[in-house]
C-alpha cells in the first residue's frame, strides 16, 4: 500500500487539480459590491450552478466544455458525459434539470452525428429536453463541445451553507467500471432510465425536506478535488476518513480518488440527519458513508488506519480562488445589527 503521504502528494499534482489552481490564476471575483443578501452570492462562481431568485424558486444555470481529445477520441461518450456532467450539477444544487443546449465544432459528419446521438440519448435518459444549440462542421474546425444547462429549485445545496461541525458523507454508485484509459467511472450502462431519474432525484428531495446543507459533485478533479470545492467557498477545513470512503476492492486509492463518476456527491450534514440520507440512497442502491467532518482551521487533514496527513492547508494555498468567506461574515453582521436585541443575544449565546 502506497504510504498516505506520498499519496496524497501525488494527488494534489495530477493534470486535473492542476486545471483547477489555473482558474485562480485566470479569475478574480469582487465581491465588495452587490452582495447584499446571500441570495445574490447564489450567482458567484463557487457552486456546480448559478442560481437566480424567482418567484420563490431558484432558476439554476450551469455550462459544461468537453476536452477536444475526447471530443475527437470518445465522440459519443463526449455527448453523453457533457450532459450528465450538467445534470449531475444542477442536482448538486438541489434542483430539477430542465432543458440543455449545446454547440459544437466538428471536421467529421459522421463524428458530429455520433455526438449529438450521445447528447440525445443522455437527455432522453434523464428526462431532460433538448432545445437547440449552435452546428459549425467545417475541415478547419478543431473538435469542440460545449453543452449548457437549465434548472429549477425550491430550496439549495449550496457550499455557501457549509459550516463548522457538519457532517461530510459521500455518495458513490459502485456498480460501475472505468471507461478505457480513463478516470470516468460509468454507472449509467444498461441501467433503466427511470432508475437514472430517480437517483438524480435524491438530491433536490434531500434539499428539499432540510435533510442537507450543501452538496457538490464528483467532478474531474476527483474526490479529495472535489472536497476543496465543497469547502473553500466559506474558507472551511475537515478531518476525512480514507478508510470510510465506499471503494471496490480491485481498485487501487490513488487511481480511486481520482473518479470522474457518473453518479457521485459529496454532502454536509447535521450528524442527526446522516442515517436518514444513508437510508435514502441504499434504497437507490447508492453506497453513502459519512467520510469526515467540517471544522473552521481551514485545514483537509486525512486519516487512513493509524496514519494522518495533510491534503491542503487554505491558510496558505488557495485553490479555484472561489473564497466567500468575507461576504459571508458582512452579511451576517449586517444580520445581526437589524435583529431586535433580543434575537442578538440567542443568536450570539446559543443555548
Amino acid at each position: 500500500m502506497m504510504e498516505l503521504n506520498q499519496l496524497l502528494e501525488m494527488l494534489k499534482h495530477t493534470p486535473a487539480m492542476q486545471s483547477k489552481q489555473a482558474i485562480a490564476h485566470h479569475a478574480s471575483i469582487n465581491t465588495t459590491c452587490h452582495v447584499d443578501s446571500l441570495d445574490s452570492l447564489y450567482a458567484y462562481p463557487g457552486d456546480d450552478t448559478a442560481a437566480v431568485p424567482l418567484n420563490g424558486q431558484y432558476i439554476l444555470h450551469a455550462c459544461e466544455g468537453m476536452l477536444p481529445s475526447f471530443v475527437t477520441n470518445h465522440p459519443y461518450f463526449a455527448g453523453w458525459s457533457a450532459v450528465m456532467a450538467n445534470i449531475s450539477d444542477i442536482a448538486a444544487m438541489g434542483g430539477r434539470a430542465l432543458s440543455v443546449v449545446n454547440s459544437f465544432w466538428h471536421t467529421s459528419s459522421e463524428h458530429a452525428q455520433l455526438l449529438m446521438q450521445g447528447i440525445q440519448d443522455a437527455c432522453n435518459a434523464y428526462g431532460v429536453l433538448l432545445v437547440g444549440g449552435h452546428t459549425n462542421i467545417g475541415v478547419v474546425y478543431q473538435p469542440t463541445l460545449s453543452v449548457a444547462i437549465q434548472g429549477i429549485a425550491r430550496k439549495l445545496l449550496s457550499v455557501l451553507h457549509v459550516k463548522p461541525q457538519q457532517k461530510i458523507l459521500i455518495a458513490l454508485n459502485l456498480k460501475g467500471r472505468f471507461h478505457p484509459n480513463t478516470t470516468y467511472w460509468k454507472c449509467f450502462e444498461r441501467v433503466p432510465d427511470r432508475i437514472l431519474q430517480s437517483q438524480i432525484a435524491l438530491l433536490p428531495q434531500l434539499a428539499e425536506t432540510n435533510l442537507a446543507h450543501a452538496a457538490r459533485d464528483i467532478s474531474n478533479a476527483g474526490i479529495l478535488g472535489s472536497l476543496l470545492m465543497l469547502l473553500e467557498a466559506t474558507a472551511s477545513g475537515a478531518q476525512i476518513n480514507l478508510d470510510a470512503i465506499p471503494k471496490p476492492d480491485d481498485v487501487d486509492w490513488f487511481k480511486w480518488l481520482q473518479i470522474f463518476p457518473s453518479f457521485g456527491f459529496l454532502l454536509t450534514a447535521d450528524a442527526n440527519e446522516c442515517e436518514a440520507i444513508i437510508e435514502l440512497f441504499h434504497r437507490q442502491g447508492i453506497a453513502c458513508a459519512v467520510i469526515g467532518e467540517t471544522n473552521a482551521c481551514g485545514v483537509v487533514a486525512v486519516q487512513q488506519q493509524k496514519r494522518h496527513g495533510i491534503f491542503w492547508d487554505f491558510n496558505r494555498q488557495i485553490f479555484t480562488g472561489f473564497c466567500y468567506a468575507d461576504a459571508l461574515k458582512k452579511l451576517q453582521a449586517q444580520s445581526i445589527q437589524i435583529k431586535p436585541k433580543s434575537q442578538q443575544e440567542s443568536m450570539l449565546c446559543p443555548v
